[in-house]
């Protein structure tokens, strides 16, 4: 069955920088980017922040167009990429616009990357810039952009010629001024009014079609793959995906959601952009900071990862908190998980989303006035001018509804392509223009699209088949377990066995057997993990994803010399 929307087109075709103008001419005056800085990030790159800085659409205009002519100054040609290295930081929002106003590609790298996956990513993409921090809490990121290049220690700003990095030429840092590097103050002061016309002319030569982002997918099984997107297609998405989530001009959204992901760069920011409502950006996650702000700056949509809202849930000030102005937010997680932010948070239009990077990144998500049921038991139906099949793995089929299959898309949203890389493009998007996400789903009779997990995350235990998401949505109905990942490890006996690692809530104490026994209880005897290891924190993608093939590794080299196998 293929669905496609046929609701009606709302959003002009424009650029990044005509859309930040089409707001600022909207809004003049009112404060509309408000950053707030989390612990030791006040004190990162730049001492004198104050915890909480606002912009109004037009100053957060002016500086764009400030840092615009800089760039043109230092010689960024269209179409050349340029990296950023930074948190949740004004400077990245301004970066964003001012690269893709100029015709430029912006190429966010994640914050927690280390110098091999900081080289590749620069490296792979061909950045010609990085636009960085000094310094992330305890991590000196200058240190390790000189481990990529230390060429930087003998070179002039803005000459560098680095062996492993070859096309990199500029670096310029948020913190004082650096050997080899330029001040992100002394860029700005470049860009001074005799270049407004430059920045016009260049500006009047980009296109909705032109690309403005390379998203690095997460790379939780190999190297990432830079996503191609355009100002059209990310702008388009973030307006749909907003107003399905009922966000509008009145609203105050808060998101810790980090702009080197697209559920930042895009979701977030670009929906503020898009429909106009005061964006609240936390430099990092904080879940007792998040209950401080939605209390005190009245927030009305909060938008996260699972793992966010459970933390809220979990924490000590949840419940001594006023949260009585919330009432909308989006969300990506199982039913209960979605249940439990609308009854127990307190977000009663919470809305059930799917996507990917290579979707810009919404594919589907539930409308706000949709019933309660059908919010949290779906994932809503395509965007406009999207399709949506559901295709038998093996024979590529089309599957009727109700029948699980693999999600296959087709529409605006789908990328352009992978950065350099035909090959992998070509076995991700066929002749036809259908995107073959990897991700098991099925559709409902009226359309709307059930996300069942990775297509690689069903396991085949024994000569059944075992999704590892309904185990770990069972697992979190256990009153002590806060997450779960389940992933699948070999076995002499049955093929491939379940494996369980689960993070307990503050204060609770159960044992492997215990949770075993509970699952017995009520799964069956195949669906049962054979092992269950407990974790303080699981290792996390740039997206929040859990890295299950870490996980997985770390327990294959404990179970090396064991062959032993407990029977289902």
């Amino acid at each position: 069955m293929s669905t496609l929307c046929e609701d009606a087109f709302e959003w002009p075709r424009l650029t990044y920088g005509e859309a930040l103008e089409r707001l600022a001419a909207r809004f003049p005056d009112r404060e509309t980017f408000v950053f707030h800085h989390v612990g030791a990030e006040r004190e990162t790159a730049v001492p004198q922040r104050a915890r909480r800085q606002a912009y109004t659409a037009a100053e957060l205009l002016a500086e764009v167009n400030r840092l615009a002519q800089g760039l043109l100054a230092l010689g960024v040609a269209p179409g050349e990429r340029i990296a950023l290295w930074m948190t949740n930081l004004p400077e990245a929002a301004i970066a964003e616009f001012a690269i893709t106003k100029i015709g430029a590609v912006m190429v966010p790298i994640n914050i927690r990357f280390k110098a091999s996956e900081l080289e590749y990513v620069l490296r792979q993409s061909e950045a010609k810039m990085l636009i960085m921090m000094d310094r992330f809490g305890e991590t000196d990121l200058e240190a390790m952009v000189r481990e990529v290049c230390p060429e930087l220690t003998r070179c002039a700003p803005g000459r560098l010629r680095s062996s492993r990095c070859p096309h990199l030429q500029s670096i310029i840092t948020l913190g004082p001024r650096s050997p080899g590097m330029l001040a992100y103050q002394d860029v700005l002061a470049l860009g001074h009014a005799d270049l407004d016309r430059a920045r016009r002319e260049r500006e009047t030569s980009v296109t909705p079609d032109d690309i403005a982002l390379i998203q690095y997918t997460s790379g939780s099984t190999a190297f990432p793959k830079g996503v191609m997107l355009s100002h059209d297609q990310t702008l388009r998405n973030a307006f749909i995906m907003s107003g399905r989530a009922g966000f509008d001009a009145d609203d105050r959204v808060l998101s810790a959601m980090p702009m080197f992901h697209i559920g930042g760069s895009v979701c977030a920011l670009l929906g503020a952009v898009t429909r106009g409502y005061v964006l609240h950006m936390m430099t990092k996650f904080d879940a007792g900071e998040t209950l401080r702000l939605i209390e005190e700056e009245r927030i009305t949509a909060y938008i996260g990862i699972e793992t966010m809202f459970l933390m809220l849930r979990d924490h000590p000030d949840f419940s001594r908190r006023d949260r009585s102005s919330l009432r909308k937010g989006w969300a990506a997680g199982s039913p209960t998980l979605l249940r439990l932010i609308a009854e127990e948070i307190g977000i009663p239009f919470i809305c059930s989303v799917y996507g990917l990077s290579e979707c810009s990144p919404n594919v589907c998500i539930t409308d706000w006035r949709d019933s309660l049921e059908k919010r949290v038991g779906t994932n809503g139906r395509p965007h406009p001018g999207v399709e949506v099949e559901i295709r038998d793995p093996m024979t590529g089929e089309r599957c009727p509804p109700g029948q699980p299959g693999e999600i296959c898309v087709r529409g605006y949203v789908v990328t352009k392509g992978y950065y350099n890389m035909p090959e992998e493009t070509a076995r991700a998007i066929d002749l036809d223009g259908w995107l073959h996400t990897g991700d098991r789903g099925l559709l409902t009779e009226d359309g709307d699209l059930v996300f069942l997990g990775r297509c690689k995350d069903v396991l085949r235990v024994g000569g059944e088949n075992v999704s590892a998401l309904e185990v770990e949505n069972f697992l979190l109905t256990h009153p002590a377990v806060v997450a779960a990942a389940v992933v699948g490890v070999p076995d002499p006996r049955w093929g491939e066995v379940p494996a369980a690692f689960v993070k307990l809530k503050e204060g609770e104490s159960v044992t492997e057997d215990d949770v075993i026994a509970y699952c017995r209880e009520h799964l069956a005897p195949f669906k049962v993990p054979r092992y269950v290891r407990f974790v303080r924190e699981f290792p996390m993608t740039g997206s929040g994803k859990i890295q299950k093939f870490l996980l997985r590794e770390h327990l294959l080299a404990e179970l090396e010399p064991k062959t032993c196998s407990r029977d289902p």
